[in-house]
């Protein structure tokens, strides 16, 4: 769990967080960067070359399209443990502390299972699309498919992580320069 300063807002990472947990969000933070980097610069040199060389790179789209997905599911726990995804805590907060917290309680819990699922769904889809190859480049859907049971192993895993602090203040952890809730 991550400590917050409430008169800063700042983030301050705990003996866990350093650890293991600092480890992952890292891994998770940079390997999103490196995928968003390299999305950008394949569209931009294909862009490029279409309309200065005459020529187009036809993979370019196929890989981008793989490497946004991939995005998208493994930039979901990030977005979790902020509080970044879309979410109606009205009730939560209008009930009374201790009411709030079972609502809180019962939201992570639906969550949880949820998340279960499409773990498991998702394994079976990977599984289902190992054989089949993409068009272009021949690779295997599975491979694809494969960001739907990480992604949904990674958020079960961050919401692990916040839950028991979203579910006594209804707080999520704070990122020094983001705040998903003024967007």
């Amino acid at each position: 769990m991550t400590e917050v300063n409430a008169a800063e807002g700042v983030h301050r990472p705990t003996a866990t967080e350093a650890g293991w947990e600092g480890w992952l969000m890292a891994a998770n933070r940079w390997i999103l960067i490196g995928l968003v980097g390299t999305m950008a610069a394949l569209v931009i040199a294909n862009v490029i070359s279409r309309y200065v060389f005459g020529y187009s790179f036809t993979w370019v789209e196929e890989v981008t399209r793989y490497m946004m997905i991939w995005t998208a599911f493994l930039g979901a726990g990030l977005a979790l443990r902020v509080g970044g995804h879309i979410a109606i805590e009205t009730l939560p907060q209008s009930l009374p502390p201790a009411a709030g917290r079972a609502v809180r309680a019962l939201i992570v819990a639906i969550l949880a299972v949820t998340l279960a699922i499409v773990l498991w769904l998702g394994i079976e889809y990977a599984d289902f699309g190992w054989e089949q190859e993409t068009p272009v480049l021949g690779w295997s859907f599975g491979k694809v498919y494969l960001a739907i049971p990480i992604g949904a192993a990674l958020m079960l895993l961050h919401l692990v992580l916040v839950a028991r602090r979203w579910i006594a203040s209804g707080e999520w952890e704070k990122v020094e320069g983001f705040d998903p809730q003024a967007l």
